[in-house]
């Protein structure tokens, strides 16, 4: 599927190197660098959802929550593009991380990228700059934070770019992490100045999961000597996709602090302590309370969830799903699989829940919310969403239905635009409302 971009303007360069400006290169389609496995035909565990940054990532402990057989195919990964993962996979636990990463060229075309230290399983390849998403972050934020820690440059972002994922197989730790990976187009703020007047320039990242930080002309990516990058990297910038590096024990991995525990450690180091992150069966499902204390000081679980919703409209209406044993309508849509494409998950989650194809027209926002209250076990969660849409577009001559057996979602119809002031909406739904043409 064609991914939309948003073009940026000139901004200030740092370590008097050319006016950097933000990408505005046009990406060929997320399910370039998918390495992913094959669609399951069994039921089985849903891999974990992660809460770590940096290079890559350590998960919690599982949930038994049911990982549905995938009922229609989405834009198709070409084959020859995809790297399936389901022969001989090494055993290990499939736990899922999401971060964030942003594009930052100069007048030249040249680009920053970081290069992984000895913390990081990936050491001495090229990452664009970026990381992981703190728990209760907006991925807009961890790209901005991320940024400055890596290369000291202040940023702000000027578009979302595309959101993408990839497999990597950590043996050595017992896990495959599944990453999404949100991509935003950045500009960066005037740079300071020393008492010389001098432009503070690009830096390192002071003992972290990065140890380089350069402007890269894209001759430097392609050819013998080419500086190695992870496929995400190659697909955004428009290069040939290699394969996903072999991963290796970090030299010195990251020592997690107790004073860590609940919250996003940089890089692929030490499994991070404290509550399991434990995903939610349906996004919009968790019933939010008012704060903690409502809770009756029960153990409260956090969850980080990324998941995938279509907005499809057409005539003056909007396609919803109304959620079992409630009266919310929301988007259809839900969570991303362990491997999968955030597009496959929507057109996937759309057949689910109102049994149309959907075609993917482009990629319309991602928001963050977070709140407290119970999910659909009864269980006292703190709550993290991140919710992808996209822009989708349906046949409106079949009639919508659930097909999806015992799943969330009891309803689906077509909604006036005009009457839906009458019905009780999500916050994703009034927030994708605002892109409506």
């Amino acid at each position: 599927m064609p991914s939309p971009y948003v073009r940026g303007t000139d901004v200030p360069g740092a370590r008097g190197d050319p006016r950097l400006t933000s990408s505005s290169s046009r990406l060929s389609g997320s399910s370039r660098i998918c390495e992913r496995v094959r669609p399951l035909t069994r039921p089985s565990t849903r891999p974990e959802v992660d809460r770590v940054g940096g290079r890559g990532g350590i998960a919690s402990p599982p949930s038994s929550v049911c990982h549905r057989p995938h009922a229609v195919a989405s834009s198709a990964v070409p084959p020859d593009l995809s790297q399936d993962l389901a022969q001989d996979r090494p055993p290990g636990r499939d736990v899922q991380r999401l971060a964030a990463y942003g594009v930052l060229r100069d007048a030249d075309g040249r680009v920053v990228l970081v290069r992984a230290s000895d913390r990081s399983d990936l050491t001495g390849v090229w990452f664009l700059p970026g990381g992981g998403v703190d728990f209760g972050e907006h991925p807009r934020d961890a790209v901005a934070r991320e940024v400055a820690e890596e290369t000291g440059v202040t940023v702000r972002v000027t578009g979302l770019r595309d959101v993408v994922s990839d497999v990597i197989d950590l043996p050595h730790r017992g896990v495959r992490v599944h990453t999404l990976r949100v991509l935003y187009d950045l500009h960066a703020d005037d740079p300071s100045t020393s008492g010389a007047g001098r432009a503070v320039g690009l830096r390192p990242e002071p003992d972290g999961t990065s140890d380089a930080v350069r402007l890269v002309a894209p001759g430097e990516l392609t050819g013998a000597g080419a500086l190695p990058v992870v496929p995400f990297v190659a697909h955004t910038l428009g290069l040939p996709v290699p394969p996903m590096p072999v991963a290796h024990p970090p030299a010195r991995p990251t020592v997690v602090p107790a004073a860590a525990a609940g919250h996003a450690v940089r890089g692929f180091g030490s499994p991070a302590a404290g509550d399991p992150a434990v995903p939610v069966d349906e996004g919009g499902a968790v019933a939010p309370g008012p704060d903690l204390d409502a809770l009756h000081g029960e153990a409260v679980a956090r969850v980080q969830r990324t998941a995938a919703y279509a907005l499809c409209h057409a005539d003056g209406r909007v396609l919803l799903s109304r959620l079992r044993n409630s009266s919310l309508w929301t988007l259809p849509g839900g969570g991303i699989d362990h491997g999968e494409q955030p597009h496959e998950a929507a057109v996937r989650e759309v057949h689910e829940e109102t049994g149309l194809p959907v075609r993917l027209r482009g990629l319309l926002d991602v928001d963050s919310t977070r709140f407290t209250g119970r999910g659909p076990s009864g269980r006292a969660e703190d709550f993290h969403g991140v919710r992808v849409v996209f822009d989708g577009e349906v046949p409106t001559d079949v009639e919508p239905r659930v097909v999806e057996v015992d799943g969330s979602t009891v309803e689906a119809a077509w909604w006036p635009v005009a009457d839906l002031s009458r019905l009780q909406l999500t916050g994703l739904v009034r927030a994708a409302l605002k892109h409506l043409p």
